[in-house]
């Protein structure tokens, strides 16, 4: 297949992705020399619906095209040339949230409260603009490096409505509205039902609406309450699994109204109280792909009801038949309540009797099941699994009483994860014992950090914990808590041994390394001086903080931004002179002027490069010019590609424009490799 080299103005310089809808590069528009996103889709791709796409192409380009929000992505710029459609967009560098969640799973308290609190703002500017998105996913949520979210994929985003021309539902099934898989009108209350499945997955690590096709999760959608986050994860405080049930609700009407009401919420989630659970059902485990767009076929049935065509809705089970009560007549006579005070008595001591009775043949049950273990363990040549009947069947969704954990051994990594052991995640709930046992105890400073067991973990698995009947082997321990770095073991065991585990969890600190060129700037924070001259690395609580650097003769420069626990910021100014050259070339000092320094030619501009570190060299449309940086030289007018190279650091790609009589300064801090 042929390389693209350009498409309209902009200068292909690598490529970001591929899909159904086309090609994503990575391109330069060289009239400013600032770098885009290009989405790009051809009318010739095979097995698609041409007509369908461009109109949904089209529609992004229209629909994003009118907001300008600092959480949605911005789009500059939208045309066609030689069969090609593209969108020129914000280069973003960072990772999805679909990214986020796989790697870690389940999200910190605080981190959940600062994508959703900027989710929201993104979606209530969208409506506020009669912009309803329609396919809000973890996979269409960008993450900057600095924190901040960036909302993508208008593609089928539209004022209203839901339904295409040929009666088809878009959307990605697990985070569809109810009203959205029915087929009815849709507002901005349907993206906040998408976006409180993401807060479900978020602070649990499931999906609340799961099965084994379109038709069972559809299906769940519209008539299944999930169960709450609360009674899947007993860590989630109960205002925040309230806040998320809101969320959830079937009717529009009973959910959140904006985002800005949902963000309200959240920020006193500590007040909120928890609510009773609409279900039981278990959980099925996310799976690591990132969900994909569908467009489901409809046929209307009775009206403005909405059914996969030739699919067949899951049966409702049967409701319970009550059972009445036996009501007790009121004794008038002191005969009467005597005898009924007797006949309590002798009920009493009944069932006290029949406790006594059932706990024994427990006990007896419990000491020849352990007596066929022994046995077991003095015949076996190899660990093998033994199935041991419990003396009642305990309901699929029930976590077993038993706190041990019991697993099959763990699978050996292949070459390609060498560096740890792939974590094995138990396919069933491990009410199954093993010949040759072993034994792990889970320690933690601070204590009450949550465990994690080759993939596999409970509610009341919390530090300090005793994993027991483990197979012997390779098992992969993480421990994590709130407001401390997650760390990952390795360990061996052995079966008969018991062996200690501890983990040392080290503060998620939030730090920001400062620099500048030139060196020797004196740094604040949040309006104080900090006694510190750059380079230097400060250690700041999470929040937003205020950097300013100061050095005499200079510019000072400041950021502002939010920091998250754990994340390290960079700060890396470029100081400017406060006695800077004006854009005329026409320098203050008599003496310089005299000896022509800071001259210009007549008919020319001049380019003035600096870089931190000195020395690089610089490639004036592709070719080498004498001098390496710092530098300066007169040139005539016109548009320039300028790139800075030097051993060690990232190449530096700059486009100018040389006007007559002007200067251009390039002030650059280089990047090591």
């Amino acid at each position: 297949m042929m390389s693209i080299q350009t498409v309209g103005r902009y200068e292909i310089t690598g490529e970001l992705g591929r899909g159904a809808m086309g090609v994503v590069y990575k391109a330069l528009d060289p009239t400013i020399g600032r770098t885009v996103a290009l989405k790009t889709m051809r009318l010739d791709v095979h097995g698609l619906d041409a007509q369908e796409m461009v109109r949904r192409f089209q529609n992004e380009a229209r629909a994003a095209g009118v907001l300008n929000h600092p959480n949605i992505v911005t789009i500059y710029d939208a045309g066609e040339q030689d069969g090609i459609f593209y969108i020129a967009m914000e280069f973003i560098e960072g990772t999805t949230l679909h990214e986020l969640l796989t790697e870690k799973r389940v999200l910190a308290t605080d981190e959940v409260l600062q994508l959703t609190r900027q989710i929201c703002r993104g979606l209530d500017y969208a409506h506020s603009n009669s912009i309803v998105h329609r396919d809000i996913k973890p996979a269409n949520i960008m993450i900057t490096g600095n924190g901040t979210v960036k909302i993508m994929d208008f593609g089928i985003a539209k004022s209203g409505g839901q339904v295409t021309n040929t009666g088809q539902v878009l959307g990605t099934p697990n985070y569809m509205a109810p009203e959205q898989v029915k087929g009815r009108q849709l507002d901005g209350r349907s993206d906040l039902f998408s976006l409180g499945v993401i807060l479900y997955e978020m602070l649990t690590g499931e999906k609340p609406f799961v099965g084994q096709n379109v038709t069972t999760i559809i299906y769940k959608i519209v008539n299944e309450n999930p169960i709450t986050p609360r009674d899947l994860d007993v860590t989630v405080h109960p205002g925040l699994s309230a806040i998320v049930t809101k969320a959830l609700a079937k009717a529009p009407d009973d959910r959140y109204q904006t985002g800005a009401d949902l963000v309200r919420d959240l920020e006193s989630y500590k007040l909120a109280g928890p609510v009773r659970t609409g279900s039981t059902s278990a959980i099925t485990p996310a799976p690591s792909a990132p969900e994909k767009t569908l467009v489901l076929p409809l046929r209307v049935v009775a009206g403005n009801t909405a059914r996969v065509a030739g699919a067949a809705a899951p049966a409702l089970a049967k409701k319970p038949v009550p059972v009445k009560r036996p009501t007790t007549a009121i004794l008038s006579s002191k005969r009467s309540v005597l005898m009924a005070t007797i006949v309590t008595i002798m009920v009493l001591g009944v069932a006290m009797g029949g406790y006594a009775y059932h706990r024994t043949r427990v006990k007896m049950q419990q000491l020849a099941e352990e007596a066929k273990i022994k046995e077991a363990q003095q015949a076996a040549r190899e660990p093998i699994a033994i199935a041991i009947p419990a003396p009642t069947p305990a309901p699929k969704e029930e976590i077993a009483p038993d706190t041990t954990v019991k697993f099959f051994p763990a699978k050996k990594s292949t070459s390609a994860q060498k560096t740890a052991p792939a974590p094995f995640k138990a396919t069933s709930s491990p009410n199954k014992v093993f010949v040759a046992q072993s034994e792990l105890k889970l320690l933690s400073q601070p204590d009450s950090a949550k465990v994690e067991i080759d993939g596999w973990s409970e509610p009341n698995w919390v530090t300090p914990f005793t994993a027991s009947h483990l197979a012997a082997g390779t098992h992969t321990i993480v421990f994590s808590k709130s407001g401390y770095l997650q760390q990952t073991k390795s360990v061996e065991s052995v079966a008969g041994k018991s062996i200690d585990v501890s983990a040392q969890l080290a503060p998620a600190v939030s730090t920001i390394v400062v620099t500048s060129n030139p060196q020797g700037a004196n740094v604040w924070v949040d309006g104080k001086d900090s006694g510190l001259s750059t380079p230097t690395q400060l250690t700041v609580e999470k929040g937003f903080h205020k950097v300013t650097v100061r050095k005499a003769g200079f510019k000072e420069m400041s950021m502002e931004d939010t920091v998250t626990e754990g994340q390290t910021m960079s700060f890396s100014p470029v100081l400017l002179s406060t006695n800077v050259q004006p854009e005329d070339g026409k320098s203050s000092n008599p003496l310089r002027r005299f000896f022509g320094t800071d001259t210009i030619p007549e008919g020319k501009g001049l380019v003035h490069i600096r870089t931190n570190p000195e020395g690089a060299t610089i490639l004036v449309d592709g070719k080498a010019a004498p001098k390496k940086t710092n530098a300066r030289w007169p040139a005539d007018p016109g548009v320039y590609s300028i790139v800075l190279q030097m051993s060690g650091y990232k190449p530096v790609h700059r486009n100018i424009k040389v006007q007559k009589g002007k200067v251009v300064n390039i002030d650059e801090l280089l990047e090591k490799q």
